[in-house]
């Protein structure tokens, strides 16, 4: 005569625990999830901007903010867009030359960071120091932005709270 195994109890022990623990698992998330609607600090409140810039094709707009995010541009004169742009131009370097901006007098410019193209866009002055960046499809936000520091010698980048100098 054969002895009883042992083996379906233990199954059934394992399929327990693992469904109780898939219930826990699912009352914890939505409970979560309820918080984070309400104000709270679940996973909802975790979904708002990055902190940094991000690659190009993640810029503000295209996944998380909607484009109406950016900030109004004023109205600025065309020959005061044109001066403070000039006064923009050029290539702005941070402590090694894998790291600056570079833009034209029309605006348009590029931020590499470690050698890599992070953004490439144009700057839409809204005073004489300050300038908005925008992608090619006019997505921005207000962490994208330059301000012109230091009497027009240094750049200070609002997404990292970096400084650049003219190169």
């Amino acid at each position: 005569m054969r002895s009883p195994s042992v083996v379906p109890a233990v199954t059934r022990t394992i399929s327990i625990v693992l469904a109780v623990a898939a219930v826990g698992i699912l009352a914890f998330t939505a409970l979560a999830d309820r918080d984070g609607r309400h104000g709270g600090h679940g996973a909802a409140a975790a979904r708002s901007r990055p902190a940094t810039p991000v690659a190009e094709s993640t810029m503000p707009g295209s996944i998380d903010l909607p484009p109406t995010s950016a900030p109004a541009t004023p109205r600025v004169r065309t020959a005061d867009a044109r001066t403070w742009l000039r006064a923009l131009a050029g290539k702005w370097t941070q402590d090694t030359e894998k790291n600056y901006f570079q833009f034209q007098s029309d605006g348009t410019g590029e931020w590499v960071a470690f050698g890599q193209k992070l953004w490439s866009g144009k700057a839409t002055p809204r005073d004489a120091t300050t300038f908005d960046l925008s992608d090619r499809s006019g997505q921005g936000a207000s962490y994208w932005q330059v301000k012109l520091v230091s009497g027009g010698k240094e750049l200070f980048f609002a997404g990292t709270q970096r400084t650049y100098r003219k190169a």
